[in-house]
């Protein structure tokens, strides 16, 4: 299954942090110890989540199975499956819970309990019919992929839980110390690690149904339809604009280019500004001792990682739209970043 957060590489908060973390772990660490101490520690993760026993604590075990070592790829599937329906019956009204019990489920052709309720708690929400989209798509439905399309468009915004889950992580993993070979007595340094870890297990969480948008909306060997075009469009400006997550909003990006939105050079060229100039920005953000603290608090603050960075670039004096003379240097992060970790 196509997890289009990592093709489309837009978790940048996640993979900045990654990266710029990364000469710090070599030097803290032998590669055989780590691997045993992160296991063990994955393991533990688990459990600990399992004995909290709340639905949301049920659900990140469950997203968290891959991780530990415990039976093979069926054995592991079966369990997430599991624990997802028991989290989704605990929560019937907790729209987070739910969508994870739907994206976490494999697909089929009739409609789930939980992905009822998701439609019951958030009807305005664009990002849930993907799902319906998702279905419409495998069973070449025309018509229902344009009533999914017609639906994510007209709705008011684009909330892919991200910002929920990583927060949700945030807040657990700082009460969960790190494993021993993983000890940073410093506070900044230990605080951008969980919040690397709280990102990354995030990002993890399939974003369903983006990957069919775009390819209903590419013309093949015909152009599209007028009413299919038109519905691709109102759905790719939905996400784009109204977007909780940058990978979403690069999703929009995708489908608008895919259905040849006539600005899509605008489209494109400010979207790299944006994601180019976040990522550095966050990076050097983190990076400051001073800074991390208040940083963190205004990611659990806002809840939405696209207003979360509007907010750091205008904090930073940056342009939230590229000046005339911009031009995409993909290489400018990576030697920020590098030039930053030899000093």
């Amino acid at each position: 299954m196509l997890n289009l957060k990592r093709v489309l590489t837009v978790s940048i908060i996640g993979i900045g942090m990654a990266i710029s973390i990364l000469s710090v772990a070599k030097d803290a660490r032998q590669a055989a110890q780590d691997q045993a101490a992160m296991q063990k520690y994955n393991e533990q993760l688990i459990d600990a989540l399992l004995a909290k026993g709340t639905p949301r604590a049920i659900a990140l075990a469950a997203t968290s199975l891959s991780y530990a070592d415990r039976g093979s790829r069926p054995a592991i599937d079966e369990r997430r499956l599991e624990l997802l329906d028991r989290a989704a019956q605990m929560a019937p009204d907790d729209a987070w819970v739910q969508w994870l019990a739907v994206a976490g489920a494999t697909p089929s052709g009739s409609l789930s309990e939980p992905l009822l309720a998701l439609q019951r708690l958030a009807p305005d929400n664009g990002a849930i019919w993907l799902f319906q989209l998702r279905r419409a798509t495998q069973a070449k439905d025309n018509s229902g992929i344009n009533e999914a399309l017609h639906r994510i468009g007209a709705s008011s915004h684009f909330d892919d839980y991200f910002t929920t889950n990583a927060t949700e992580w945030l807040k657990f993993l700082r009460d969960y110390p790190l494993p021993e070979t993983y000890a940073i007595a410093d506070k900044a340094m230990t605080e951008r690690m969980v919040l690397i870890s709280a990102n990354s297990r995030a990002a993890a969480t399939y974003l369903p149904g983006a990957f069919s948008a775009i390819s209903v909306c590419k013309p093949k060997s015909e152009p599209l339809t007028a009413d299919r075009r038109a519905a691709c469009l109102a759905a790719g400006r939905l996400m784009l604009n109204q977007s909780s997550s940058l990978s979403s909003m690069a999703a929009g990006a995708a489908v608008l280019r895919a259905a040849q939105a006539a600005d899509t050079d605008d489209i494109t060229r400010n979207q790299k500004y944006f994601t180019e100039e976040y990522a550095i920005a966050a990076n050097e953000a983190i990076a400051n001792p001073d800074e991390i603290e208040s940083y963190v608090s205004d990611w659990i603050q806002t809840r939405n990682e696209v207003q979360f960075a509007r907010n750091l670039l205008t904090r930073a004096g940056i342009p939230l739209l590229p000046p005339a003379d911009w031009k995409p240097d993909p290489q400018r992060f990576h030697s920020r970043i590098t030039a930053r970790n030899s000093d």
